[in-house]
């Protein structure tokens, strides 16, 4: 569930009727840029970045020119202020009690406080001129009087057009040949062919082509496309999203917008949808009030059949070494975990329940004369600890243990060869 920051002013920075044609050319374009070209790939990340240096990482949902964008975000850090702080209250959050990503953003960041007897994080909800801002995390303060929050869990933010000062789109690492380009056509008669990775608002966009990164002035586009990359696949069969344009007159005309025209005249000023049906239609600009985009790959399943998850990070099977009755284990990396929490360990399959447990390593030499960790038969019968709890939810067989003190544990089973090890470190 995605909770959605409250503006705390409702008074818009233009309407529509104040909007001069200047404005209106800036912000249309805009639009046209990011909600046709929003995401064409799940892995690809657009940043909104604010005028007092926030940033907020996710999708573009909704745009209402000239009024607000609304982002779905999957994290953003927050600058803010003492001058617009207007309230901030705090509250301790067990360890065990936080989102799946604050849980993994607390042991990446090493941020829990606390100790053996138990470990959390502190949550903000900070309220400013603007908005308000639930479950954050203070990052830093400084002697300015500037303090920087940071939320790592899907949210939804609605942030007002006037603070927005820049787009920025990442393009993927790796393409496949399902994909859609950005096309820019200039009133100098030049077209260029790639993603686009930037906006500066009302100023300038930049796409990056096969020859490089083109800037071009917003005053020179004359018209942004959305095309398939491969010309055997058709928009509709590559675009993993569906816009839908509510109108002046309340009506909705949902599709897919494939293009954008601008010109000096209203007439010249119109949204190309791709409609379902397969053909299309130009709808004008000025009947636009509302640009909104869903995205059809937004579920991903959390666990996946065949792995185990230890506190939410993926476990990789522990390397393994035999010297008579000893099982030795020989990973050079083992992922640490702070004494004073939970440890729950998930998966879908194998079932963590039909007698898995974990047991406390011990050191042992090996042939060459290195110490490593690992556990002799009699280790391994005196130092079995069963679970604390188990139980399934929605099919995800979990099993925890309760405060494990510092050292190395092997997760076995009588059932498995495969076992996995992990640390816990003061």
């Amino acid at each position: 569930m995605r909770s959605a920051p409250s503006l705390y002013s409702q008074q818009l920075f233009f309407t529509t009727k104040h909007i001069t044609m200047k404005s209106l050319r800036i912000f249309l374009f805009f639009v046209a840029t990011f909600a046709v070209a929003a995401l064409a790939k799940a892995e690809q990340t657009t940043m909104l970045k604010l005028k007092d240096g926030s940033s907020i990482y996710g999708n573009i949902i909704v745009q209402r020119p000239g009024v607000d964008i609304t982002m779905a975000a999957d994290s953003a850090t927050f600058i803010i202020s003492d001058n617009h702080l207007y309230s901030s209250s705090s509250k301790r959050v067990k360890y065990e009690d936080l989102s799946r990503p604050y849980k993994r953003w607390a042991l990446k960041n090493n941020a829990l406080k606390g100790d053996a007897n138990g470990r959390y994080l502190v949550l903000y909800e900070i309220k400013t001129n603007r908005y308000t801002y639930s479950q954050v995390v203070k990052l830093k303060s400084s002697t300015a009087g500037t303090h920087t929050y940071h939320a790592e869990q899907p949210s939804t933010y609605k942030i007002q057009w006037s603070d927005v000062q820049e787009i920025v789109r990442t393009i993927p690492s790796s393409y496949a040949n399902r994909y859609l380009d950005d096309v820019v056509i200039t009133t100098k008669g030049n077209t260029y062919q790639g993603t686009i990775t930037s906006q500066i608002i009302g100023k300038q966009l930049s796409i990056k082509t096969s020859s490089g990164t083109h800037t071009i002035p917003v005053e020179e586009v004359a018209e942004t496309r959305r095309v398939s990359h491969q010309e055997s696949f058709k928009v509709n069969e590559v675009a993993n999203y569906t816009n839908t344009l509510l109108l002046a007159d309340e009506h909705t005309k949902e599709g897919i917008i494939i293009a954008q025209h601008y010109g000096k005249k209203a007439a010249d000023k119109y949204v190309t949808l791709l409609l379902p049906n397969g053909n299309t239609e130009n709808i004008q600009s000025a009947n636009i009030k509302e640009y909104r985009t869903a995205y059809s790959d937004a579920h991903h399943e959390v666990y996946r059949e065949g792995r185990v998850y230890v506190n939410e990070f993926l476990l990789t099977k522990a390397k393994t070494k035999s010297e008579g009755d000893k099982l030795l284990y020989v990973d050079k990396k083992v992922f640490p975990f702070p004494e004073g929490i939970v440890i729950t360990f998930k998966a879908k399959t194998p079932n963590l329940q039909a007698g898995w447990h974990v047991v406390a390593l011990e050191p042992l030499t090996m042939e060459s004369g290195r110490t490593t960790y690992g556990y002799t038969p009699e280790i391994k019968n005196n130092n079995a600890i069963q679970p604390s709890s188990a139980e399934m939810v929605e099919g995800v067989n979990t099993i925890s243990y309760t405060y494990l003190s510092p050292g190395y544990y092997a997760l076995v089973s009588p059932d498995y060869k495969e076992s996995y090890i992990i640390k816990i470190v003061k």
